[in-house]
């Protein structure tokens, strides 16, 4: 259970962060396992929270939360690159799951205690190989990965997740697992990106900008991207996206073609 101000770990799957400290309020974004917050004030069953990795604030429940008391480590060595994986409470598939955490879930690895398993800093045990060192770019590049954890996942306001995301989250997600880091809302991202990108020399990997809206081209002529018209994670022909949206604001480049 979170307890006071400092700085604070996820300590279940994901959770929402509410814009206020209310169940019933909105969703604005999620918080992944893991993942380091500082609490700025607390009350009532909640944290107001600022997120490390890009300075987002809201509320989350405090009992997701676990303090990290002044001796405890800091540091996070690894993150989860399958689509999710599960921590169990011995080295033994047959063991008791403890938690099932989604894609890019943090953990401190401190010991590897067979072929298959290593101990966390939280003393739980998760399968070593769908693990990647933070210092580690997911190797497959920003497509693939889109392709393969993300591609119809359901369309979820404010989600960071396989288990369902937005289009900004999406895009800040797969800029994250390249090393990047990138505002979480996509106006926000639209204003930070400075490579700008005229309409008729995009390419693969671009990104392209509406108000409220932003996609990954995966050719000239189609986009990946979290769409609240079909509430899923998709690939469609640019065209009918236009002809939804309008013309883009902005085409940017931030991946290279060997990403």
């Amino acid at each position: 259970m979170g307890n006071g101000e400092g700085l604070h770990r996820v300590c279940i799957g994901l959770t929402p962060v509410q814009s206020q400290p209310s169940s019933n309020s909105m969703c604005t974004n999620e918080a992944l396992y893991g993942e380091m917050v500082q609490v700025l004030t607390s009350g009532n069953g909640w944290a107001r929270v600022r997120q490390l990795h890009d300075g987002y604030e809201g509320y989350i429940d405090s009992d997701h939360l676990h303090r990290i008391g002044p001796t405890a480590g800091t540091t996070n060595t690894h993150w989860v690159g399958q689509r999710s994986t599960l921590l169990f409470d011995k080295p033994d598939i047959k063991s008791r799951v403890v938690h099932r955490i989604p894609f890019a879930a943090e953990l401190a690895l401190v010991e590897q205690v067979n072929d298959s398993f290593s101990l966390t800093a939280c003393n739980h045990y998760v399968w070593t190989s769908h693990c990647l060192s933070l210092s580690v770019n997911y190797p497959a590049g920003p497509l693939e990965l889109a392709r393969t954890h993300f591609l119809g996942a359901p369309y979820r306001w404010g989600g960071r997740s396989p288990e369902g995301l937005d289009c900004s989250g999406l895009i800040q997600m797969l800029a994250r697992t390249q090393g990047h880091s990138i505002p979480r809302d996509s106006g926000d991202q639209e204003r930070a990106l400075d490579l700008s990108v005229h309409i008729s020399d995009c390419q693969v990997l671009d990104l392209m900008y509406w108000p409220g809206h932003a996609g990954i081209l995966v050719s000239p002529e189609s986009l990946l991207h979290a769409t609240a018209h079909s509430l899923d994670c998709r690939i469609e022909p640019l065209r009918e996206v236009i002809a939804r949206a309008g013309p883009a604001s902005s085409v940017k480049r931030l991946f290279s073609n060997s990403s």
